[in-house]
């Protein structure tokens, strides 16, 4: 049998330095004043094999365990123990004659295990210690203040050492394990059972379900038949229907081509216009440019010159009138001035006086004369500047009015505007054109969401109508088409949980479509809505943008007027002042006409008086005559002359006013020009508003057919998904032959076929493939069930015979143990009897063990009603009884006898050296009597907080 042999301490608790105690086979006792660190040595065992508790080694937290420190050691870091125990037996399963077991503890609480030198976890070495029969926590370990727990434990937990003592735990293993089987094999059974109780059910309905199977197949053949027939016909309705709405597409698509062609043509024929206009305009502003103010310029200057030349004909033509009138009065006085030369030849007095007087006068006339010739060409000037001035008034009253008419042009074109200049309203047709794009590919993508929505609603309808007939299907059956079991009730609930969800999905998929359906719908209205603002706006910005044009080219043309306007004001202001300067000069020619004719009178006069003094008159009379004669001859080479300058200004007068009537036609032929221009223009800005509104029509129509072909292509997806949906639908049909009827007919007869299918209730279709396969299957879950009835039946005798022998092998160890017990009391405590007794005797295993006092006849006592000295020594007596039943390799007792009196101390000794032979007792006491009976004796003391121990051989 093995024992400890030594123990080596270092750090733990007040064993400091490296403490090495040997130990002998016997009583082992240590002895020490209190405090000195007995019970140290006790707690080095527990620790060392292996207990976790530092409470139970008295300690609060496992690096309370290590050396605390004193005033001359320092706290240690860490701490170990080592146990070695003899090993000659083998009771260990190590081929060594010694076993080393050692602890190392270090202040943040790790452990570290080893065996013999080798690191071992915890576990291992538990493991080794329990296949010697060594147990931490055994009751062979009785630490300080612990006797009395074996009197007062728990009852059961007394039956419990009893049945450690006993060893019965191998036939609680083989129970346990004979229990697991049993309860293995009873699910077995029970699953079997159930197997066989369906199989035994399904053989029963199995005939009758054959003969039922002919005619549901039939039935459910005219099902699929009228089902996929059903399909098949709405599925070429659905075609038909696709086909006519591809081709409304198609003809939708040749229309919009058509209305495009349409709009480009229209936007190139007011391209067109628009670029006439601009001729037109150039051709105007050239026209009223140099050419219109060259011919005016010609005219003014042809009617000034005409005007000039008739007055100077008019003046030439009276001068020789004159000249004519004056050599007729000069021919008419010759005769008389040569009557008088002869009169006054007779008379011969000169007349100087007269002649002088005469001489005056005439000089008087010439210069009236010349101031007559500055007078007349001044008037003729005069009269020039008046042509002159008039045509200015009139050129300036046309300009006056052309420019009224172009500003209530623009004013009519202004009135009719919403943008300040053509830049805003190109930048606002650029915005809206990109608007209008934007807004139509809004409506497309709204379109296209559509589509997906509808196709979504087809699709959850499909699969929540697949789901409903899925869950009309399987109650009409019981057994399961693809893996042939029974459909059970969990089976159904599990279909119709999955197809309620589907249905239930579908149908918040649909309304979450229909949602979104709805709010795409609004939305396509405020964008339809949108593009026609947007292409109102937008036609009205094109119109606006030709406005703008024909505006600028008023605006252009108003400034050439106004620029015409000051030039002519200038120009009249300029000919305005010249013909009051003129007129200023020209007011006394009347005067100098009657100046003139007076002074005639008066040369007259002076000629025709008489004087005395004749000779002089003579001669003034001859050389009169001779100068009357030069006169004439002068005046008949003047008169020449005057009609050669007639005759000059006649054929001027004549060219010119060939010129002038040419250049009044050229005038008019230019205005007419101008005219037919302008009506021009007005007619062909008329014609770009009619194509303007024609364009803002057309496009009108061209958004409304493009609104038609997105709800066709919508309703084209919608069917498309219809057909997809019934092409998936048919799909379940595949090879399914059609039936040659209407849908009303078919309709009919499916009802009728689903009514006869309704009425005949579940069928099992595969009743006569599976009969003798399920009759053998059957036979065999019949024979297995038998079979594992039968391994029921030996493994309950195996336990009633494991509960057997585990209750014969407890009752002969509890019955030895209680009478050694009652032996070992009676020696210890002579007053009384003491034994064990078993709470349930029929079954001792569900209750607990109590100890019996009784210390006189029919006196009994409670065991907790003892003293603490009795108490010591019941659990001392049974202590011993088990040590004497069952030996244990050692024991270590901690001041066990602390309650006994001297006499009970000796009692106790001599017990103990009863049972030296049979183990390894290693006690910690201040009893003489026990220290006097043991076989080595150790002394603990305490200096500097430090324990120190000797020892003492006493053999």
């Amino acid at each position: 049998m093995t024992h400890v042999k030594r123990m080596v301490m270092q750090g733990f608790k007040s064993f400091a330095p490296k403490t090495e105690i040997s130990f002998d086979p016997g009583i082992n006792t240590i002895v020490g004043p209190n405090g000195s660190g007995k019970s140290n040595i006790s707690d080095a065992l527990c620790f060392v094999l292996g207990r976790l508790s530092a409470k139970s080694m008295r300690a609060s937290k496992a690096k309370n365990l290590l050396f605390m420190g004193s005033k001359l050691s320092k706290p240690a870091k860490e701490a170990f123990v080592e146990l070695v125990l003899d090993n000659q037996n083998n009771t260990f399963p190590i081929p060594l004659p010694e076993v080393s077991l050692k602890r190392v503890v270090r202040r943040n609480g790790q452990s570290i295990y080893q065996i013999n030198g080798e690191t071992r976890t915890r576990g291992e070495v538990l493991e080794t210690l329990a296949q010697a029969g060594i147990d931490p926590h055994g009751f062979n370990i009785i630490l300080q203040g612990n006797i009395q727990a074996l009197v007062k434990a728990h009852p059961e937990e007394r039956r419990k050492i009893i049945e450690e003592v006993a060893g019965i735990s191998i036939y609680e293993s083989r129970k346990e394990k004979s229990l697991k089987e049993l309860e293995k094999t009873e699910d077995r059974l029970k699953e079997v059972n159930t197997i066989l109780r369906e199989r035994t059910s399904f053989m029963n309905n199995l005939e009758r379900e054959r003969a039922q199977a002919l005619k549901f197949k039939e039935l459910e053949s005219t099902v699929k038949r009228c089902k996929a027939s059903i399909i098949q016909k709405r599925l070429d309705e659905k075609n038909k229907e696709l086909q006519q709405l591809k081709t409304s597409i198609s003809n939708k698509l040749e229309q919009k081509n058509k209305i495009k062609s349409q709009l480009q043509d229209l936007q190139e024929k007011i391209e067109g216009y628009n670029s006439k206009i601009q001729e037109i305009n150039k051709h105007i502003q050239k026209s009223t440019g140099l050419e219109q103010e060259s011919l005016h310029t010609a005219i003014s200057n042809l009617r000034a010159e005409l005007e000039g030349l008739r007055v100077r004909k008019e003046n030439y033509e009276n001068r020789k009138g004159e000249i004519e009138h004056r050599i007729e009065q000069m021919q008419l006085s010759i005769p008389e001035l040569q009557q008088e030369i002869g009169n006054l030849r007779k008379e011969s007095p000169l007349m100087a006086k007269k002649q002088e007087e005469l001489q005056k006068k005439k000089k008087e006339l010439e210069q009236i004369q010349e101031q007559r010739k500055v007078q007349y060409t001044l008037k003729t000037q005069l009269s020039s500047l008046k042509e002159i001035l008039k045509d200015k008034q009139n050129q300036l009253a046309r300009a006056d009015a052309e420019s009224d008419s172009t500003l209530k042009q623009l004013e009519e074109l202004s009135t009719e505007l919403r943008y300040k200049s053509q830049e805003d309203c190109s930048k606002s047709l650029d915005s809206l054109a990109g608007n209008l794009k934007k807004a139509k590919e809004a409506i497309i993508e709204i379109s296209r969401k559509e589509l997906e929505n509808e196709k979504k609603i087809s699709i959850s309808e499909s699969q929540a109508q697949n789901a409903e007939e899925t869950k009309r299907k399987v109650r009409d059956i019981d057994l399961c088409p693809l893996c042939q079991t029974k459909i059970t009730e969990e089976h159904l609930n599990h279909v119709f949980s999955n197809s309620d969800k589907i249905i239930s999905e579908s149908a918040e998929s649909i309304k979450n479509a229909k949602n979104a359906l709805e709010v795409l719908s609004n939305e396509r209205k405020k964008k339809e809505e949108q593009v026609a603002k947007y292409e109102e706006d937008l036609h009205h910005a094109q119109r606006e943008i030709a406005s703008h044009k024909a505006i600028r080219d008023r605006q252009e043309y108003l400034k050439r007027i106004l620029a015409q306007q000051e030039l002519l004001k200038n120009e009249l202001k300029d000919l305005e002042s010249k013909r009051a300067g003129l007129e200023s000069k020209t007011f006394n020619l009347s005067s100098l006409e009657e100046a003139y004719s007076d002074k005639l009178r008066e040369i007259e006069e002076i000629s025709s008086r008489t004087e005395e003094n004749v000779d002089h008159t003579l001669v003034f009379k001859e050389r009169e005559l001779e100068k009357i004669k030069d006169v004439i001859k002068q005046s008949t080479s003047d008169l020449k002359e005057l009609q050669e300058e007639i005759d000059e200004i006649e054929s001027s007068l004549e060219e010119k006013e060939n010129s002038l009537e040419i250049k009044e036609g050229e005038e008019k032929e230019l205005s007419e020009k101008f005219k037919k221009m302008f009506a021009e223009r007005d007619s062909i800005q008329d014609k770009i508003k009619e194509d303007s509104y024609s364009m803002s029509e057309v496009q009108t129509s061209h958004s409304q057919i493009e609104e038609q072909i997105n709800y066709l292509k919508v309703g084209d997806a919608r069917l498309e998904a219809e057909k997809e949906s019934l092409e998936m639908d048919l799909k379940e049909f595949v090879g399914a032959e059609l039936i040659k009827a209407s849908i009303q007919v078919l309709e009919d007869k499916l009802v009728k076929a689903q009514d006869a299918l309704n009425r005949i209730g579940s069928i099992n279709m595969r009743a006569l493939e599976v009969y003798e396969q399920v009759k053998e299957e059957y036979d065999r879950v019949k024979e297995k069930a038998d079979h594992i009835e039968s391994e029921k039946t030996e493994i309950m005798k195996i336990i009633d015979e494991i509960d057997r022998k585990k209750k014969k092998t407890f009752m002969k160890t509890f019955i030895s143990i209680s009478d050694l017990f009652s032996e070992n009391f009676s020696r210890l405590y002579t007053k009384g009897r003491a034994y064990l007794e078993l709470e349930n005797n029929e079954d001792p295993f569900v209750a607990g063990v109590n100890i019996v006092i009784k210390l006189a006849k029919g006196k009994y006592f409670d065991i907790t009603s003892l003293s603490g000295g009795e108490q010591t020594l019941v659990a001392i007596s049974l202590l011993f009884a088990i040590q004497e039943y069952k030996p244990y390799h050692f024991y270590i007792f901690d001041e066990i006898d602390a309650a006994l009196d001297k006499r009970n101390s000796q009692r106790l000794s001599a017990l103990l050296r009863q049972y030296m032979k049979n183990g390894q007792y290693i006690v910690i006491t201040h009893n003489d009597a026990i220290i006097t009976d043991s076989n080595v004796l150790y002394g603990v003391s305490m200096q500097e907080g430090i324990s120190k121990v000797l020892s003492l051989k006493l053999d």
